[in-house]
């Protein structure tokens, strides 16, 4: 039984650091004043200085700016007419 299996059955767990296994794209706006955003979760507030971000898949959420600041960084493209381009 592995470990994750064990602590689960104990009712005990443990956190784990994960990547994702392709580089991610989204757009993403900074908010400057309160607004109501419509995401998979339904409606949410997003307040000044929050990103609003859209993932490849027109989904919708609200992180904030610590979160953006540690998880996103902007990259330098032109867009295309031959869709989105992931650096290869």
């Amino acid at each position: 039984m592995s470990l994750a299996a064990e602590l689960d059955r104990q009712g005990e767990s443990f956190m784990n650091t994960f990547r994702t296994r392709r580089p991610l794209l989204v757009n993403a706006t900074q908010c400057l004043h309160p607004t109501l955003i419509l995401t998979d979760a339904g409606q949410r507030k997003a307040y000044p200085g929050d990103w609003i971000i859209e993932g490849e898949n027109h989904e919708r959420y609200i992180v904030d700016n610590a979160f953006f600041q540690r998880t996103f960084a902007p990259i330098p493209w032109e867009p295309s007419s031959e869709g989105r381009h992931y650096g290869c």
